[in-house]
């Protein structure tokens, strides 16, 4: 790796660390002000209660739950939104008779979604068909809408050198709609991780990440919820952090 390449690197890194400084300072200074730990414990309190649950075996069973929760979801969401874009894309039918329902999927608060959902599934399942309803819409729209925005002079060309649906699917179609594709992706797993954290904590079930912070609501222990958010904060930049990696990837491949 070379020197021209590291310095950039290297500069982005120390950006990113001065800002969280900044933010880790900015939250000593307002816990100090407040002065009540019950309200704002320090950021060296979170720590240490976050350190005092990492030899917990059931601090990982429920980072398990809900990260295996979420990545169902995630994938059982763009799976769906594939399939039924490509059925849209063909059938007008079922786009107007789709439309009205994802919608309707959209202008939904998720706590309601959760709460109904309660009153036909187990908790366990309410968090992942919570993240499957914030996924779909997100992947199926932006499918059609790049689906739709292909050049019709380039699909007029494929017919007239005799291309086939496979042909045409592989050598057009996807080129043209990955990027969308991969942008939108990256944007649901944020809403899907989210959806999944906010179910569990309605929801409650056994082992969750957000039945550990109901928990810590219940029993006033702020530090313990602090600790649990920070967990989940994380989790989800790494989680996104490997999405980007396996997008940067499949875009370079493409380009190959």
């Amino acid at each position: 790796m070379s020197a021209d390449y590291k310095r950039p690197r290297v500069k982005s890194l120390l950006s990113r660390a001065g800002v969280l400084l900044f933010y880790v300072a900015l939250w000593s200074a307002l816990a100090a002000w407040i002065d009540q730990p019950l309200l704002l414990p320090a950021p060296g309190e979170v720590i240490r209660k976050l350190a005092a649950l990492l030899p917990d075996s059931r601090f990982y069973l429920s980072l398990g739950a809900t990260l295996g929760r979420t990545l169902l979801a995630y994938m059982l969401g763009i799976v769906a939104a594939v399939l039924l874009g490509a059925l849209c894309v063909k059938s007008r039918v079922c786009e107007l008779l789709l439309s009205p329902l994802l919608s309707a999927i959209r202008a939904t608060p998720v706590t309601s979604f959760i709460v109904l959902a309660l009153v036909w599934l187990s908790s366990p399942r309410v968090p992942v068909l919570t993240g499957f309803l914030m996924t779909l819409p997100v992947v199926y729209s932006a499918l059609v809408q790049a689906i739709r925005a292909i050049d019709p002079k380039l699909m007029e060309m494929t017919r007239m050198y005799g291309f086939g649906r496979i042909k045409t699917l592989v050598h057009v179609v996807i080129p043209s709609v990955l990027p969308a594709f991969v942008q939108s992706c990256l944007a649901a797993i944020g809403l899907c991780w989210k959806a999944v954290v906010a179910a569990e904590v309605i929801g409650v079930p056994k082992l969750a990440v957000g039945s550990r912070i109901y928990e810590s609501k219940i029993y006033l222990e702020t530090d313990s919820l602090l600790a649990w958010t920070l967990t989940i904060i994380v989790l989800s930049v790494l989680l996104e952090a490997l999405l980007k990696k396996a997008a940067r990837r499949l875009m370079e491949v493409r380009h190959a």
